[in-house]
């Protein structure tokens, strides 16, 4: 069992290889997401995604941890960070 179920459920089934069809940038995915799911849940995968950049992984080290959680968007293909990526999508959960 993951670490971090809330937060793996949200990267795998909204952060999917076809996330793009859908959406039209990753932020959109991501208020999509807070927008459509129970608030306990999206406070539950916030909560999560507070947990895994809190734990001071470096760059290599956190993009792994996240593609293991089963996302398919890769922020540093258009020159960010993974960093930078959770903790945008980190605000828009609690927006």
């Amino acid at each position: 069992m993951s670490e971090y179920p809330a937060l793996q459920n949200f990267l795998s089934a909204y952060f999917h290889q076809d996330w793009a069809m859908e959406h039209d940038t990753p932020g959109a995915v991501a208020e999509y997401y807070r927008d459509s799911e129970k608030p306990e849940l999206v406070a539950g995968t916030r909560r999560e995604l507070t947990q895994l950049l809190a734990a001071g992984h470096d760059e290599d080290a956190l993009g792994a941890r996240v593609r293991a959680l089963g996302a398919e968007y890769d922020p540093t293909a258009n020159g960010g960070t993974w960093r930078a990526w959770l903790e945008d999508v980190s605000a828009r959960l609690e927006a």
